[in-house]
């Protein structure tokens, strides 16, 4: 089976959009910074956690803003283009954790 092509300009795009509205972001950065310090803190579920609660609800909504009516907003943003968003986010974030900078 074939992998599918990644999108940067998507991608990018999607990060962008995503990190910059508050609502759907400093929830899910706090929560992150949370288990961090309490040293209960998972790469994985990091990753799952921006993908469904900041990533998909930014993709409805780039989709609603932006997005034909022609397409769905999953395929503008497939599930492997918001996971590996995420994943950038969370590794950004993992950095910025051992430097003691959390959102508090």
């Amino acid at each position: 089976m074939r992998e599918p092509s990644l999108d940067c300009d998507a991608a990018r795009e999607l990060e962008l959009y995503a990190t910059n509205v508050e609502c759907w972001y400093k929830p899910v950065i706090k929560n992150l910074s949370k288990h961090y310090k309490r040293g209960n803190f998972s790469l994985d579920l990091a990753i799952h956690s921006i993908e469904r609660y900041c990533l998909t609800p930014a993709a409805k909504q780039y989709h609603r803003e932006y997005g034909s009516m022609s397409s769905s907003w999953n395929s503008l943003f497939p599930k492997f283009l918001r996971l590996h968003v995420a994943e950038q986010i969370a590794h950004q974030w993992v950095a910025e954790f051992k430097l003691g900078n959390f959102w508090d």
